[in-house]
C-alpha cells in the first residue's frame, strides 16, 4: 500500500551530490528513496529530542538501566 506524498526539491552542494551519487550506486538504491529516508529519520530523531528534553526539564528523578534491572530483580 502507498501512502499520500508530495514532491519537493533540494539543493545539495556539488561535492555532497558527488559523494551521495557514488553512495547510492553502492547501495542500489535510487537518490530519491535515499533522501526520504534520510529525511524521515531525522525528523524521528528531532522529535525524539524534543522529547527527552520535555522530561529532562520536568527535572524529576531519572532511573539508569542498571537502576531498574536492579529494582525489578532482572540482573544477569
Amino acid at each position: 500500500m502507498r501512502h499520500a506524498a508530495i514532491a519537493t526539491s533540494v539543493r545539495l552542494p556539488l561535492g555532497a551530490d558527488e559523494i551521495l551519487e557514488k553512495l547510492i550506486k553502492n547501495l542500489k538504491i535510487s537518490k530519491a528513496r535515499f533522501i526520504r529516508e534520510a529525511v524521515i529519520e531525522k525528523i524521528e530523531d528531532m522529535l525524539d529530542i524534543q522529547e527527552i528534553q520535555k522530561v529532562l526539564a520536568k527535572k524529576e528523578k531519572t532511573y539508569s538501566m542498571e537502576e531498574l534491572k536492579r529494582e525489578f530483580g532482572l540482573e544477569s
